[in-house]
């Protein structure tokens, strides 16, 4: 097992919130943790928003036909969605309609087709870098109102682009329902009306659901509220499906790990009738349907909103198989070429793997290896002749490289790497992947791609405590991306042999009980190897009835207050250990 302390951790036991919020670089950690309307940035700050209010405005007094291009991810369907909703608000006669992508693109694609009699084309979430097709738009007449938070350095004079990214706007970690949430706040203050605030829990599920730095106190604040007062009767439908595994807990982590998911399995892989469905249960149409459940005989009604819900569900079924039938095949290939000996691993992908799921199958693939993955996919060849391959990088929990995207940038063989710091969009010349692969063995030849684990907390057995474990427990809400749940390095535990209870379907589950009642649970372990379980195998039922000392382990894991049927219990999730025995 391969752990270090947070570099300047405090390490301090007795202030398990300072000490994690500091050790998260937020500084101001009492601030932080009581967030008011103080942390609100001024919208007047987003460049250009008064001219978008201005001719958006203008367009909705002349009864124009308005179209808005919905952008293939969980932000695009949030923003796109509250842009419709807000202009359905002003007047339902109000001409607004809508396009989807067919794949994942993103902006004015060759797949969106632009009615021939529109006037005002909005684009949420993208599209600051689409200036040609802008430019084509504003020769036939039609004014372009870009809301988006990607990085562009271009100028597009054809469009009226607001962008945080773009100004002096103070909030970079902003995500495109942020940016429409304050355009709609301005159009708000100029009508005299007070719409967008019924929304911020759409706001909420954008932020979370584009991975944002919840950080940064704006968004978190927004975050917050939204999630404090959910109105969307989508959001709610979606909370209701997956009620069990979100145990009815409704915060940043539940929403990430369960609801997003199945949003972006219906965008990768619903049909193009599914998908049109699920913008028209966010935007309320209330339409019902007639469906007649499993093991039933007689049709019911079914909203528009458990019938999205469901289809999501079913969609993230059937993306679970898609990916595993990739990453099999794609497994073949790493074993067969040996391209597990790279220190990051260059795949190409081009006949074996759908363009809407390589970055999950990357991920799968980078956690199996301990590797950095990179998946590639032949592109057209281009006007010059060149050939490039394009597709996703993405690094494996605890690597020692805290960012991909920097490592590869720094190589200077890629056309670009897109993203987030260890999971990106990726192009480069064909003739670059031999030197890149070479420069990436090279540079990382003396790297250890063992797991590192880095802990918030070193500590003794004995010095745990319920009160601490409750503390962490209470910060469950505010973890989130750039917050991580904080992970402990607990030593010295000794371990009896009546403590320890095996659990599962398959015996492939432990759990050992410590001291006071702390529960040290491991689940789904490889039976031939764990060492503990193998120890516990060649006790006797004599040694278990005499309480024989099995061994010592130290832990690296996660604390909680576990509820089950209203009894508490203080346990520690285990992320790996290692045992010794006595």
């Amino acid at each position: 097992m391969n752990y270090r302390l947070i570099k300047n951790s405090l390490n301090d036991i007795d202030n398990p919130k300072q000490t994690i919020l500091l050790n998260r670089g937020i500084e101001n950690w009492k601030q932080y943790l009581n967030l008011n309307e103080g942390c609100i940035h001024d919208f007047n700050l987003l460049k250009n928003i008064d001219k978008a209010v201005s001719c958006f405005i203008k367009h909705i007094d002349n009864k124009s036909r308005i179209h808005i291009v919905v952008d293939s991810d969980v932000d695009g369907y949030t923003s796109a969605s509250m842009v419709y909703r807000y202009i359905k608000q002003l007047g339902e006669d109000i001409n607004v309609t809508y396009s989807l992508h067919t794949k994942k693109q993103h902006g004015i694609s060759e797949d969106i087709e632009i009615p021939k009699d529109c006037e005002l084309l909005i684009i949420p979430d993208a599209g600051s870098n689409d200036i040609e097709q802008c430019k084509e738009l504003a020769e036939k007449g039609i004014d372009v109102i870009i809301l988006d938070h990607h990085i562009c350095d271009k100028q597009n004079d054809f469009a009226i682009v607001v962008n945080n990214q773009m100004c002096n706007y103070p909030n970079k970690n902003f995500c495109g329902a942020g940016i429409v949430y304050k355009f709609l706040k301005a159009v708000d203050e100029e009508l005299w009306e007070d719409y967008a605030d019924k929304m911020l829990d759409i706001v909420a599920l954008g932020n979370i659901s584009d991975v944002m730095d919840m950080r940064e106190c704006e968004t978190r604040y927004y975050v917050d509220l939204g999630l404090s007062k959910i109105r969307s009767k989508l959001f709610k439908a979606l909370i209701e499906k997956q009620s069990y595994s979100m145990n009815g807990i409704v915060n940043i982590t539940s929403v990430q790990f369960y609801v997003t998911p199945i949003l972006n399995s219906m965008i990768r892989v619903g049909s193009a009738e599914d998908k049109d469905l699920l913008f028209r249960a966010f935007v309320e149409t209330d339409e019902v349907f007639k469906y007649k459940k499993r093991g039933e005989t007689e049709e019911s009604d079914e909203d528009i909103y458990t019938r999205a819900a469901r289809l999501c569900y079913n969609a993230k079924n059937r993306q679970s198989k898609i990916v595993q039938k990739g990453v099999d095949a794609i497994d073949e290939l790493v074993q067969g070429k040996e391209i597990y000996n790279d220190k990051v691993m260059f795949i190409n992908v081009s006949d074996i793997l759908g363009e809407t799921l390589t970055g999950l199958v990357a991920i799968k693939i980078a956690e199996k290896y301990n590797r950095p993955c990179l998946l590639l996919r032949r592109q057209k060849v281009r006007e010059d002749g060149s050939l490039y391959y394009c597709g996703s990088c993405r690094n494996f929990d605890n690597s020692p490289i805290e960012s991909l995207k920097d490592f590869l940038d720094s190589t200077g063989t890629f056309e670009y790497v897109q993203g987030h710091d260890n999971a990106a969009g990726i192009s480069i010349h064909r003739e670059n992947v031999t030197k890149s692969i070479e420069l990436c063995n090279e540079r990382l030849a003396d790297v250890d791609f063992q797991k590192c684990f880095y802990v918030d907390f070193d500590m003794e057995c004995d010095d745990l405590s319920v009160a601490f474990i409750k503390t962490i427990d209470e910060m469950k809400d505010i973890f989130g991306q750039g917050i991580k749940e904080p992970l402990i390095h607990i030593k010295n535990i000794i371990v009896y042999s009546e403590d320890i209870n095996i659990m599962g379907k398959n015996l492939n589950s432990w759990k050992v009980i410590v001291g006071d009642g702390y529960a040290f649970v491991n689940f789904n372990v490889d039976v031939n190897t764990d060492s503990l379980l193998l120890k516990y195998r060649e006790l006797t039922d004599e040694d278990v009835e005499n309480g024989v000392i099995l061994g010592v382990m130290d832990v690296v894991g996660t604390v909680s207050i576990n509820n089950y049927n209203g009894i508490l219990t203080p346990q520690i999730i285990i992320k790996d250990y290692a045992f010794r025995e006595q």
